[in-house]
């Protein structure tokens, strides 16, 4: 049987293509997507994964679901779309586990879990050696978070998530007061039983009998997982709850997109990469979609990239923003220079230095009245520094290797560090540093194979580029 998926966000069209094409039944779908793909809305049917744009970042996607169609889904995904930045948990949602307590850490109740370290809530005591049973109600995403755990056990199902309480809520996707009323009704008498309901969004048009008949069914899981739970070793899962997959769409990725879009409807060069800005609610974009309809793509592609860098011109500077797979961000800022070949987008930035220091990295000193110029190219996996003295001589040169940078409307630059840099001094010549960071994300499995082969390549471009003896000069 076809896994069944539900697809939201600004990437819908896109991903709803490649899902579709690759064997997924589509339910739950939007009238214009259905519209776009001449296809049936299929409303009404459970979806058994979503793939869903992050609230709280557009250039991420979720999908989470039952193990086995989460799986079906990534593996599609992850073989259709290039530049995937890759988070996956090693645990679910709602995943269930037996642990012991360790007692307060920083007033926060501290347990064992798989992971190591979680944070318990919804505890009862927080009594060092008690055993307790857990699911999981939060996944660690950045290297600085923790598991979250909660001692009311919960399981899963198409239409609703079941444990034990005395509450009922609901979806925020559930509008429909009719259908509030009617799971309302349903779920009082399994509140008079101890049982609290998380109504989820496919019970908002489902089949009624089939929402009904589900919770007896969850009910004997519930009491399956919690014998299961007695019997099990310490941090052992016993029941794996929903899977999660979180991808991070760089550049290269959002591009292609565009290009799955294009098949299916109009649609304007860098147009995700802009539905993921802070213009994306301005409506340049659905205006740039329709004229693409009658204007070449090439001087489509031209006209976007001249507006574009025109925004960038008008700011006279940019926010650099440099992210960490860790979640940090370091913001810093650069006077616009210069703006050259139209095709490559290549920006050149102005810092000047105020105070003393070291640079990280190359290891010179840095002083007052120093000059860093950054060369900037759309599509680069990498960004290059040069520091210069005051009086106009080069003092290093910090090539950092980074995801193709995505230049925005407000003049910020946005781009992740993939952990390995390439640095030139005078004293040391050319180095290759940080290839442990590098070697972790490998570890954890947090990049796709082709960003693997082209920081490869960057390197070696990198190596010709700046360690030749032809350009290791120091003269301005």
């Amino acid at each position: 049987m076809a896994v069944k998926a539900r697809v939201r966000g600004i990437y819908s069209t896109a991903l709803s293509k490649i899902l579709l094409d690759n064997g997924i039944e589509l339910v739950d779908v939007s009238p214009v997507i259905a519209s776009r793909l001449g296809i049936d809305e299929r409303q009404g049917l459970p979806a058994d994964v979503t793939v869903k744009t992050e609230n709280d970042n557009p250039s991420q996607i979720i999908v989470l679901g039952f193990p086995e169609s989460v799986e079906e889904v990534s593996e599609i995904l992850e073989m259709s779309i290039p530049g995937l930045i890759m988070f996956k948990p090693p645990i679910g949602l709602y995943a269930s586990f037996k642990t012991r307590v360790l007692g307060f850490e920083n007033r926060e109740c501290v347990v064992e879990s798989p992971l190591g370290k979680a944070l318990l809530v919804d505890y009862v005591d927080c009594q060092p050696g008690r055993e307790v049973y857990v699911s999981v109600i939060k996944l660690p995403i950045g290297s600085n978070e923790k598991l979250v755990v909660s001692e009311r056990v919960r399981v899963v199902g198409k239409y609703a998530i079941l444990g034990r309480g005395t509450g009922v809520s609901f979806s925020n996707f559930i509008k429909n007061k009719e259908r509030v009323s009617q799971l309302l009704e349903i779920s009082a008498k399994y509140l008079r039983e101890g049982y609290s309901i998380r109504w989820r969004s496919n019970a908002d048009e489902a089949n009624l009998t089939d929402i009904m008949s589900e919770i007896p069914e969850l009910i004997d899981l519930l009491n399956e997982v919690l014998s299961r739970l007695r019997e099990a070793p310490l941090n052992t899962v016993v029941y794996e709850g929903e899977l999660v997959r979180i991808y991070e769409l760089t550049y290269v990725s959002k591009l292609h997109l565009d290009s799955v879009r294009n098949k299916v409807v109009p649609t304007v060069y860098m147009h995700h990469l802009l539905k993921s800005s802070e213009v994306r609610d301005d409506g340049y974009v659905e205006l740039a979609d329709m004229l693409t309809h009658s204007i070449p793509e090439d001087i489509s592609k031209t006209t976007v990239l001249k507006w574009l860098l025109s925004k960038v011109c008008e700011k006279g500077e940019v926010v650099i923003e440099h992210r960490k797979l860790d979640r940090r961000i370091l913001l810093g800022k650069a006077v616009v220079q210069t703006i050259s070949d139209l095709d490559k987008a290549k920006i050149s930035l102005k810092r000047l230095v105020k105070s003393i220091g070291i640079y990280d990295g190359i290891n010179v000193k840095k002083e007052p009245g120093d000059i860093i110029t950054s060369e900037l190219n759309l599509g680069r996996w990498s960004l290059i520094h040069r520091y210069w003295s005051k009086d106009g001589k080069l003092k290093g040169i910090y090539a950092n290797i980074n995801t193709p940078p995505e230049i925005l409307p407000s003049g910020r630059v946005k781009y992740i560090d993939l952990e390995t840099d390439l640095i030139f001094t005078e004293s040391e010549g050319c180095r290759i540093i940080d290839t442990d960071g590098f070697r972790k994300l490998l570890s954890e499995g947090l990049l796709s194979q082709d960003i693997i082969s082209n920081v490869i390549k960057e390197i070696d471009a990198l190596m010709d580029e700046i360690c030749s003896a032809t350009y290791l000069n120091f003269k301005t």
